[in-house]
């Protein structure tokens, strides 16, 4: 069994999160419930669970600075975060490989984050560095356009702008950015485009997705074509065109066979 608390200031939503999981989710066991952060962070150092479903936002302290006050080798135990929708710190948990549920809860989303909690305890998968990693993100950008990119010895941080265009590779994507440099991530191209923000980053093809900041030709040969701020051509599918040159503040797409930023 996995050994549960769940931490939310709204008793209702606590006892419906409750009876999805005796309803979905019999490899839970619900061994205490509290409704504030100061009440959780009492219960994790007496119980030790093997799993929290923590409410983001609670008064005086949320969810987020319950974690941050709790010593890293007190964070022995997976999190599911609850919370009303927020891009910015939805991207932040999707890039630490961490799990979140949107309010109201889905039951199908439910047994998925707690497939995947099992699968993380079976491997004995510790959080705590991921937990570490979320938070700092989430100190460091306030303007919300920095991302973090794991690699062998941790993550790196990297302004969005300084992005040109990201590319599939298999499994893995490649950043490429405006300093030249390329980081190979492990992550697909879709889990990427949950990581950047839409406003300014599109998928042009299966195999790219660009930051339009950094287009400076559009041309339209038998295929579309963007040309980017570092020289490099990429190919735009025929579904995805409009979209783009619509995103850019083309207004008549059929009419502008050559965009020039």
């Amino acid at each position: 069994m996995i050994r549960t608390l769940i931490i939310d200031d709204e008793p209702h939503c606590v006892t419906a999160l409750l009876h999805d999981i005796n309803r979905l989710c019999p490899q839970i066991e619900v061994i205490a419930t509290c409704n504030s952060a100061k009440e959780g962070m009492l219960a994790i150092v007496e119980h030790r669970p093997d799993l929290i479903f923590l409410d983001i936002d609670m008064p005086v302290m949320d969810g987020f600075e319950l974690l941050e006050a709790l010593k890293e080798d007190r964070c022995h135990f997976q999190v599911i975060f609850t919370t009303a929708y927020d891009e910015f710190t939805l991207r932040a948990i999707r890039v630490n490989a961490m799990d979140y549920l949107l309010k109201p809860v889905d039951g199908t989303e439910l047994t998925e984050a707690v497939s995947r909690v099992s699968k993380y305890l079976r491997e004995n998968t510790s959080q705590a560095t991921r937990i570490t990693s979320l938070l700092q993100l989430l100190r460091t950008t306030g303007d919300q356009q920095r991302i973090a990119l794991p690699n062998r010895n941790g993550y790196e941080f990297i302004d969005t702008d300084d992005v040109l265009y990201c590319k599939a590779d298999g499994a893995y994507t490649q950043f490429v950015l405006v300093d030249g440099r390329k980081i190979l991530i492990s992550k697909s191209l879709s889990e990427i485009g949950h990581m950047l923000p839409d406003p300014y980053f599109i998928r042009i093809h299966h195999s790219s997705m660009v930051n339009i900041r950094k287009i400076s030709h559009f041309k339209k040969f038998k295929t579309s074509v963007v040309v980017m701020s570092d020289g490099e051509h990429l190919n735009v599918s025929r579904s995805r065109k409009d979209e783009l040159l619509l995103k850019m503040g083309v207004k008549s797409v059929t009419a502008n066979k050559d965009f020039h930023k």
